[in-house]
């Protein structure tokens, strides 16, 4: 049974994980230390680690809740009975203003560059990978007239990776609202028939 956390103590953790994706967005993951977070939370390190322990356990309990954060700005578009708008209600909170921020594409990055030596890293992002693509292929296989839902939801998570790509490379020249309308008139091509509805 685990242990409830009280309302400071989760003011304290929520201000430190946004530290982190400050540090990491600015560091990278090898420059983010206790130190460094710890002053950009304005705590001590004590309280880092009496919350968290180590570098490790701040760093993958970031990952998880950014995975968290993650599942919840696209769980909801599998609510829409119509299939077409579960895929656009996907792709729109790829791009969502509470995921799609620079500093947040950075941090994801960075996890995906460890996650190839860091098992842990690796499961995590996996895992929340794995929920997420058959989330889209359940809505493209539920869409009539639709090219093999596969082939489709691999092409649009792979249009989305490209642009979150070009937005962490590019920055500042690559808006949100762009990478959006990108992925629509791409998601037209995709779907031609139904391309008046996108």
């Amino acid at each position: 049974m685990t242990a409830k956390i009280s309302p400071t103590s989760q003011r304290t953790q929520a201000r430190i994980i946004d530290a982190v994706v400050e540090t990491v967005a600015t560091h990278g993951i090898s420059g983010t230390t206790l130190a460094n977070v710890a002053a950009a939370a304005g705590v001590s390190q004590g309280v880092l680690i009496f919350h968290f322990k180590t570098k490790e356990g701040l760093l993958t309990e970031t990952l998880r809740r950014l995975s968290d954060e993650y599942r919840k700005a696209w769980e909801p578009a599998l609510a829409a009975p119509d299939p077409l708008d579960r895929i656009l209600g996907l792709v729109r909170a790829d791009f969502g203003a509470s995921v799609c921020t620079r500093k947040k594409l950075a941090l994801w990055f960075a996890f995906w560059g460890e996650a190839g030596a860091e098992p842990l890293y690796n499961r995590i992002c996996e895992e929340a990978e794995q929920i997420r693509y058959a989330a889209m292929v359940g809505a493209c296989e539920a869409l009539n007239g639709g090219p093999d839902p596969v082939l489709l939801a691999n092409s649009i998570d792979a249009m989305t990776d490209g642009l979150w790509l070009q937005m962490h490379i590019y920055g500042r020249t690559v808006s949100r609202a762009d990478a959006f309308d990108k992925a629509l008139g791409h998601l037209r091509l995709l779907l031609p028939d139904h391309a008046a509805r996108i």
